[in-house]
């Protein structure tokens, strides 16, 4: 997928190698396109998925606060483990490129 801008909001779409105005060709798989905001929400419980664990702050002999992960700290672990994201526009998941192939349903 590439990275686009769309009604002043960024995105992400694929269109399958196509990249001129002409009509596509009959058959050929539909353009997938999903906003980035609609994403960002969802990469922390990936990275649960993916890591299973949450960071914990303190000491063990106190009570912890649990601190779940944000998007950012999500993006950089994807990005430090070269792990790919592949979207299905039709079951509008995200899939983790890993042996575990964690998904998230995008909302």
């Amino acid at each position: 997928m590439e990275s686009h801008w769309t009604h002043h909001r960024p995105g992400y779409r694929c269109r399958h190698g196509h990249t001129s105005a002409t009509r596509p060709e009959p058959g050929r798989t539909p353009n997938a396109y999903v906003r980035e905001d609609h994403v960002l929400p969802h990469l922390p419980a990936l990275l649960l998925r993916l890591t299973g664990h949450v960071e914990s702050h303190g000491p063990a002999s106190v009570s912890r606060e649990w601190a779940l992960p944000t998007p950012t700290q999500a993006i950089s672990y994807l990005r430090s483990q070269e792990i790919p994201l592949t979207y299905d526009p039709a079951t509008r998941t995200l899939t983790a490129d890993t042996p575990q192939t964690e998904r998230i349903t995008i909302s």
